[in-house]
């Protein structure tokens, strides 16, 4: 398949994104703290503050009521290619986050934007639950954003 994204409106829109995070997906904060568009890249920093609901008790001791997370990321233009790292406010030494984000042309009229991802956690008994109860909510915020995504570039015209 071949790579076709080419830096999407919407991924780096300030509307979308504030629509996204705080209105579908209700997290209770999202803040751009940097962007730079050059000839070859866009780099992004943004402070995400994640709804932390359903965590496991043991998991919860660690993490407490209240968790956010940077995100460091860098679109390189040429290979269309979304990189980033994950940098969370609890456990940040202990947890290593990271992943690309892409899209490839399924036919004439259809995309599909892929992730992957990289979650571990470097904690005695507990680190598989945080790392389940990562991947799932990623899972959970990719499929709302594909709906919500859709929605906007329909809306949007794009």
């Amino acid at each position: 398949n071949q790579a076709i994204w080419k830096a999407p409106k919407n991924f780096f829109d300030d509307e979308y994104n504030r629509r996204l995070y705080l209105e579908r997906l209700q997290f209770p904060g999202y803040k751009i703290l940097e962007q730079k568009d050059d000839a070859t890249s866009i780099l992004r920093k943004v402070h995400i503050d994640p709804p932390v609901a359903g965590l496991p008790g043991p998991v919860k001791k660690l993490v407490g009521d209240r968790l956010s997370y940077v995100e460091e990321g860098t679109f390189d233009k040429a290979k269309k290619r979304y990189t980033f790292t994950v940098r969370p406010s609890t456990l940040a030494e202990k947890t290593s986050t990271k992943g690309d984000l892409w899209t490839e042309k399924l036919g004439d009229k259809r995309v599909a934007r892929l992730a992957k991802v990289t979650v571990e956690v470097k904690v005695f008994a507990v680190g598989g639950l945080v790392e389940d109860k990562i991947i799932g909510d990623l899972r959970a915020s990719y499929e709302a954003a594909a709906r919500f995504t859709n929605e906007y570039v329909k809306e949007k015209g794009w």
